[in-house]
């Protein structure tokens, strides 16, 4: 059964390069390739509309009415407001929302009228967290309300359920397979590839920098390739001399560069503390590369022996962790095993059949 859905969220790529903005687009697109007519609603410095991945975009004008009331979250509801008039009489089945006051928006439209109201919560929600933001009340009608309640992880649902009560589902993110894979031989020099903010404190690039430190006292030859946004130079300006001759500073680039990217790295690093979910992680994964996280909340779900290493937040840990992956890169089995661990985020085959069940309450 074909359904009419709309995924909304303030922010769109590539103005905000997240994971969660990534999401929007790719499980749309996914969504749309399974025979949905699927449409995307967010928001830019000024009013437009576009076509990402085959899925059309109208973006409205960002607006930061109220602060006073909801403090940085005001252009989330300015955005759940108009979004709610727009979409309150539109003939649609499944409003998806990727945001708190959208999802409650999402949430009141389903009362008043027959659609599925869904909400995919991007982070780990706790209430300590919760109640220092403005629009609190908000998440707690939503978390109510909502039809269906998606976590990245088991970390994000354990807190959900624990605080709040509401039963979710665990559904990650996705991949696609076709785009991502092994394509390149590995890089002469063992590599490793952050393609994280390095500006933003809870991706732990200065705690990297000293593992890399750690690995050159050890004699491990490594390279650190930067690909992701954020400016590293106030991290690099603190670091050890070793780590800095070690980064190789690639700039962001675009997406279609990525895979070969991910496929001549010798692993890939994620550690940052407190994520949902690693969307990284399971890139890498599909390109046969295996990853690095902290033992900490959803990223460490998606690591397992012969794929990837976890380790503490300390450097001697991470170092650890590094060289474990680093050596499993020299196993010609390693990049199969990446693989077939990436193979249930497809969003063809994995994400999208899912989210098709949760639509339809299966």
């Amino acid at each position: 059964m074909s359904l009419r859905i709309v995924l909304t969220h303030v922010y769109a790529w590539p103005e905000v390069r997240r994971g969660g903005e990534r999401y929007l687009h790719e499980v749309a697109a996914g969504l749309q390739a399974a025979g949905h007519r699927v449409s995307i609603l967010s928001t830019s410095p000024t009013p437009s509309r576009g076509n990402v991945d085959g899925v059309d975009v109208r973006y409205l004008r960002r607006r930061h009415a109220l602060q006073g009331r909801f403090g940085a979250q005001s252009d989330e509801v300015c955005f759940a407001a108009e979004a709610l008039a727009r979409l309150g009489l539109r003939r649609i089945d499944v409003w998806h929302a990727l945001g708190t006051a959208d999802a409650a928006a999402a949430a009141l439209a389903g009362i008043v009228r027959p659609l599925r109201s869904v909400f995919t919560d991007l982070g780990i929600t706790s209430r300590s967290w919760r109640k220092h933001r403005g629009d609190h009340r908000l998440y707690e009608f939503a978390a109510r309300r909502v039809d269906e309640y998606i976590c990245l992880s088991d970390a994000a649902a354990r807190s959900v359920r624990a605080d709040y009560g509401r039963d979710a589902h665990v559904l990650g993110g996705g991949v696609d397979l076709q785009v991502f894979h092994p394509s390149e031989p590995r890089n002469s020099t063992p590599a490793l590839l952050f393609t994280s903010d390095a500006s933003e404190p809870r991706k732990n690039f200065p705690l990297l920098l000293e593992a890399v430190a750690i690995l050159a006292g050890r004699g491990r030859e490594v390279e650190l390739w930067l690909a992701g946004p954020g400016d590293p130079t106030p991290a690099l300006a603190s670091a050890p001399v070793a780590a800095r001759d070690a980064v190789i500073r690639l700039g962001v680039g675009a997406l279609v560069d990525l895979p070969r990217l991910y496929a001549r790295a010798w692993a890939t690093v994620l550690p940052s503390r407190g994520e949902a979910f690693g969307i990284v992680v399971v890139e890498s994964l599909a390109c046969g590369t295996p990853v690095v996280t902290l033992d900490d909340a959803g990223p460490a779900e998606l690591v397992s022996p012969g794929i990837g290493a976890t380790g503490a937040a300390t450097p001697e840990a991470l170092a650890d962790a590094c060289e474990r992956a680093l050596d499993l890169a020299t196993d010609p089995e390693t990049a199969e095993r990446c693989r077939a661990a990436a193979e249930p985020h497809d969003w063809r085959r994995g994400v999208v059949p899912r989210l098709e069940r949760i639509y339809c309450g299966s």
